[in-house]
């Protein structure tokens, strides 16, 4: 969880919705799903809005609006800045809010347009698609939730902080430190490409806990050294390129931007 905006906000019983943009929908299908903790929400928060809990949403003021999904087209861009007016505190939950998504995994290359065309030909869109970007580059979000999807315990753990009106604190350890309490054996030993390194952890190391690499899923961690990764992993054998396009793969246009930033 990173911590952007301090605003305290004292709050009785909330007015709390939960929208879906662009993405899978995993994060708020998590928040259904955790049966232990479904009733008590619902018993904290005055739920507005919620599409896959209620078909009767109550668009108004809110205390706390969280955000799934990129922004793809128009329309989201019209909806997320019409939520951002109405939200004392905007929550951007899930890779795809957060970093974009593997959507976003070509942003900002100049080449969206011959993209749509290709995939897409003389199609007619319901509403004009756009290049799919995080929600931070459309409004400011105050708080980060990451994952792909969210867990449960880390998005309790920020929704109970904020409904009582308490500031949650960043999670500031990579994955690698992650792995290390959980007495892996280092992926990097063994030649492989795993940016548990430049990876904000939470994720209690999911995937090198079952041997695969971290993607990177969950965004970059401010204090990784990009520069010196890359090149090590270059030292394995990938080209740069290669390595940046795995980067890339969810949504890793924040981590380029931080190696652009260091290059500077």
């Amino acid at each position: 969880m990173v911590e952007v905006n301090k605003t305290r906000i004292p709050l009785t019983k909330p007015k709390v919705g939960i929208y879906g943009f662009t993405g899978c929908a995993g994060d708020q299908l998590l928040l259904i799903h955790t049966e232990d903790e479904i009733i008590n929400l619902y018993n904290s928060v005055d739920l507005r809005s919620f599409v896959m809990a209620s078909s009767n949403p109550i668009e108004e003021e809110l205390d706390i609006a969280f955000i799934e999904g990129s922004i793809s087209t128009e329309e989201e861009r019209d909806r997320i800045l019409k939520i951002r007016k109405r939200a004392k505190i905007l929550v951007a939950i899930g890779n795809c809010a957060v970093n974009g998504g593997p959507q976003s995994m070509c942003v900002g290359d100049g080449r969206f347009e011959m993209r749509l065309k290709k995939i897409y030909g003389d199609t007619t869109f319901l509403t004009d698609p756009i290049e799919s970007q995080p929600v931070d580059a459309i409004v400011n979000v105050d708080f980060y939730l990451p994952g792909c999807p969210i867990g449960a315990p880390q998005a309790f753990a920020l929704i109970s902080r904020l409904i009582h009106g308490v500031i949650p604190e960043p999670y500031p350890h990579p994955v690698c430190h992650e792995c290390k309490l959980n007495e892996n054996r280092c992926l990097l030993l063994d030649k492989i490409c795993c940016f548990g390194p430049l990876t904000s952890g939470g994720c209690g190391s999911a995937c090198p806990n079952h041997g695969l690499p971290c993607v990177g899923c969950w965004g970059a961690n401010e204090d990784g050294n990009f520069d010196y990764h890359i090149e090590f992993l270059e030292s394995f054998g990938k080209t740069k390129e290669e390595i940046l396009r795995l980067i890339r793969g969810y949504g890793g246009h924040k981590i380029l931007k931080f190696i652009e930033k260091r290059g500077k």
